[in-house]
């Protein structure tokens, strides 16, 4: 693992472990406030579902029964064990970064898939990175997406943070669409988002469940926990999807900026309404988000 800091901010990263966030905290006068949820300390062997965030890459999301057809190809993927037979959130969060720069306030991660690999069987060559940097007073993650095959390629990317305390936390967010799904989590169609799930003014997070994709998100999302003394204000760039995560009997939740709904690559919808990204070869995209840490 490796440590940036900048004045009372410290940020902890995992690139062997899905190019991940173990850690994100701020000092104050009376000790330490978790900004996400932290790796549990003295877990030797981590998983990316142990971690604080990880990176989506090249696809957010369940893609269905892990196969899709694009550019006259018939493409089969291995089922994710978390939610056999789909796929889920693409190869970035399942393999290891290598560190290309490191500084005291700033790292770039990298990895590149090769086409043919079999143990992730993505017909496309790729290369991915994750640029963190902080200030006194933010994170800014910049996660991007190259196509390094000879043929134009179906991508999308996100961040899958962790916030802890669900049971103190509010949200404050606005989501006006949201994908119904079935018990897979694979989107049926979009509609207007039910009062149920929607958090236009600070909503407490406590009682709330939910596991959908939303559309029409502007990026930005505010998080205040009651008893502490800094919210966070995260506001994401290349983002008009958003996931809301709060599964029952969990004192965590998600809100995951994500460039496109799940499964898209099978979806009837235009790529206007899904989000798909066609990277032609050579092509970049890029997310970034701002994980502002404000003083209340």
């Amino acid at each position: 693992m490796l440590t940036l800091a900048c004045g009372a901010l410290e940020l902890t990263l995992a690139p062997e472990t899905g190019g991940s966030i173990a850690r994100f905290t701020v000092r104050h006068e009376e000790g330490m406030q978790e900004l996400l949820r932290p790796l549990p300390a003295g877990n030797s062997r981590p998983t990316p579902l142990d971690m604080a965030c990880y990176p989506l890459v090249p696809f957010s999301g369940r893609i269905t029964d892990a196969h899709f057809y694009y550019g006259g190809r018939d493409i089969h993927l291995p089922p994710d064990e978390i939610c056999v037979p789909h796929a889920i959130h693409g190869r970035g969060w399942r393999t290891s970064w290598d560190v290309a720069e490191q500084g005291p306030a700033r790292a770039r991660l990298r990895f590149a898939h090769e086409a043919g690999d079999p143990a992730w069987p993505w017909p496309w060559s790729f290369e991915a990175e994750q640029i963190f940097e902080l200030s006194e007073k933010s994170l800014t993650v910049t996660i991007r997406l190259t196509n390094r095959a000879d043929a134009p390629m179906p991508g999308g990317l996100g961040l899958h943070p962790f916030f802890e305390a669900r049971s103190k936390a509010r949200l404050k967010t606005h989501l006006p669409f949201v994908w119904e799904s079935g018990a897979d989590g694979i989107p049926l169609g979009l509609v207007s988002t039910p009062e149920k799930w929607r958090f236009d003014e600070p909503r407490p997070m406590k009682d709330v469940e939910v596991d959908h994709c939303f559309s029409g998100s502007a990026g930005r999302f505010a998080i205040a926990w009651a008893g502490r003394p800094f919210a966070i204000r995260m506001e994401a760039e290349g983002a008009r999807h958003a996931i809301v995560y709060a599964p029952p009997g969990e004192d965590f939740f998600c809100a995951e900026p994500v460039s496109h709904a799940p499964d898209a690559v099978n979806r009837p919808e235009a790529p206007d309404v899904t989000g798909l990204k066609i990277l032609v070869p050579g092509e970049t995209m890029t997310l970034r988000c701002l994980f502002g840490v404000e003083r209340l």
